[in-house]
């Protein structure tokens, strides 16, 4: 199966994507969509055409997305969901099952700690997928561990966001 795992955000989205064959983790592909645009529109127009070109050249056939969690600045956590809405709207097109995680079920699954940090998370991911770097943000290494996270819990899920047919 191949997962992709998606950590929203307002300027950059990590995407890290995952083959599971019975058990044995193989690294794919994973980057940033990226939009500096000043008009918000322009901004959700490049994500979006960015995450289908994604979708396109590497099929995946589930997607695992960071869940919502809330900031000081509620403008922040509005923007923030209407970027998961178009990752979640995407993949329906695609026809994928979507599930969620909270970033502290990521760790945990991980890391095995659900208040680890960013280099921990890295470092872990890189183990698991037997990388000896990862490039990119973190955005990108917290896809890979939401995608390894949904991975290693797929067959005790029952909080699909959408089940597709």
């Amino acid at each position: 199966m191949r997962v992709i795992g998606i950590d929203p955000g307002t300027y950059q989205t990590g995407f890290g994507i995952i083959d599971d064959d019975n058990g044995h983790l193989s690294y794919v592909a994973s980057g940033c969509l990226e939009s500096r645009a000043q008009q918000v529109s322009k901004r959700y127009e490049s994500i979006y055409s960015q995450l289908v070109a994604v979708l396109e050249e590497y099929k995946p056939q589930m997607c695992a997305v960071e869940s919502a969690f809330y900031y000081k600045n509620p403008q922040v956590t509005m923007r923030l969901g209407e970027i998961r809405g178009i990752v979640i709207l995407s993949a329906i097109q695609w026809k994928m099952d979507i599930v969620e995680y909270s970033p502290l079920e990521v760790k945990k699954s991980v890391v095995g700690y659900g208040r680890a940090d960013k280099t921990q998370v890295r470092k872990m991911v890189k183990a698991l997928l037997g990388l000896k770097t990862i490039s990119g943000a973190n955005d990108v290494s917290d896809a890979l561990a939401i995608a390894i996270c949904h991975i290693h819990n797929r067959k005790s899920i029952t909080r699909y966001l959408i089940k597709t047919i």
